[in-house]
């Protein structure tokens, strides 16, 4: 096993000619867009020119778009070095509201931001969620297009179970519930779990099945409202077994992020997954290794977790760009802890959405230096 893989967490920020797919000709993005196709060796830059010239756009166009907006992304994840990429999630829109319109049984209620998506569309539970059995193809095809661009370890990442129930009112299972006698707080509680519990076997479940048949190796459930009830932290790990079930030979990986860690134990000890990627650099400053943020994974260790942690060493929140030292000494540390570089992960904090390409890609070159000097330091 290779010691201090690195990769990616999931989202990219997506350039401004890929958000406007029907904005009129904008010399400055197109002067970008060919600015970077250059710094990253994309042929289908002058393609992609063209297109944002025409005042006027067809649906096969601005797929186009969309795809070679992956492949600028597939680009600059290789060319910053990284051992497992994906697309950046540059034909998706904003991780809830994507999946969201990929799932039975849930309706929009309303609308919030959501960085450079602008908005999505929060949803309402109204009946039991299922996945659309014809958007499943959606995510194969997305898997398929990046492992046919590129050589390296090719990592999708869906939006957990827990969260999309967490990001939704679950109106039809507390319903069910209060109809049963149940006091409106005791609904709501009984209605989580079961919204959960469905998101991962009707939904995740499928496509995670699929995205093995297809070819991944490594899937990444992403889970960032993980521990947003401490007493929920059984159905939340019951959940997350449920995505995987039946999935053999992949590496299952859970991100967390921002959360409160401590919470999710002593449940988590029952997950089957076998890495975690989590945030520790939000923590610390920018030459500091910060010792309370490592403590989970001294948590691990004391509920005998045999895995594997992706340590977050680049700061999405910051402009900073982290040296390859300060990364190498973030990593160095976590080995101390964990005693295994085979079982220490490079990543940054949570996807690199908030930054500009210009930021992102700079980060991720460093963290790659870092890994670098984290190997031969062989400490």
């Amino acid at each position: 096993m290779t010691d201090f893989i690195t990769q990616e967490i999931g989202s990219i920020q997506r350039p401004l000619w890929r958000q406007k797919l029907d904005a009129p000709p904008n010399e400055e993005w197109i002067a970008s867009a060919l600015e970077w196709g250059e710094k990253l060796n994309v042929e289908e830059k002058n393609e992609l020119a063209n297109i944002l010239r025409k005042k006027e756009r067809t649906s096969e166009e601005k797929e186009r778009i969309i795809e070679i907006s992956s492949l600028y992304v597939i680009k600059m994840l290789e060319h910053a070095g990284l051992d497992r990429i994906y697309n950046g999630e540059q034909t998706r829109t904003e991780m809830y509201d994507f999946l969201a319109k990929h799932t039975n049984g849930i309706s929009t209620a309303g609308v919030l931001n959501s960085f450079d998506a602008n908005y999505f569309r929060k949803g309402i539970i109204t009946d039991i969620v299922s996945v659309k059995e014809d958007r499943i193809s959606f995510f194969v095809n997305e898997f398929e297009f990046v492992k046919k661009h590129t050589k390296k370890i090719v990592k999708p990442c869906l939006t957990g179970p827990y969260t999309m129930m967490d990001w939704s009112y679950v109106e039809h299972y507390r319903n069910i519930y209060e109809k049963k006698g149940l006091a409106p707080k005791d609904a709501i509680a009984f209605g989580r779990r079961d919204a959960t519990l469905d998101f991962a076997r009707n939904v995740l479940n499928p496509i995670v099945l699929q995205l093995v048949e297809a070819g991944a190796t490594v899937i990444q459930i992403d889970e960032p409202a993980a521990a947003t009830k401490e007493q929920e932290s059984d159905f939340f790990v019951d959940a997350i077994n449920a995505c995987f079930e039946g999935a053999r030979n992949i590496e299952k990986a859970v991100h967390l992020c921002y959360s409160n860690y401590p919470a999710l134990f002593p449940s988590l000890a029952s997950c089957k997954a076998d890495s975690y990627l989590i945030e520790f650099t939000n923590h610390a400053s920018s030459s500091v290794v910060s010792k309370e943020a490592f403590r989970m994974i001294e948590l691990f260790k004391e509920h005998k977790m045999d895995v594997t942690i992706g340590v977050g060493v680049i700061d999405v929140h910051s402009d900073l760009i982290e040296t390859p030292e300060v990364v190498r000494d973030r990593l160095l540390y976590a080995k101390t802890i964990i005693g295994n570089a085979s079982r220490v992960q490079v990543n940054p904090d949570c996807g690199l959405r908030t930054r500009q390409w210009n930021i992102a890609y700079a980060k991720l070159q460093n963290m790659v230096k870092g890994a670098e000097l984290a190997r031969a330091a062989g400490v």
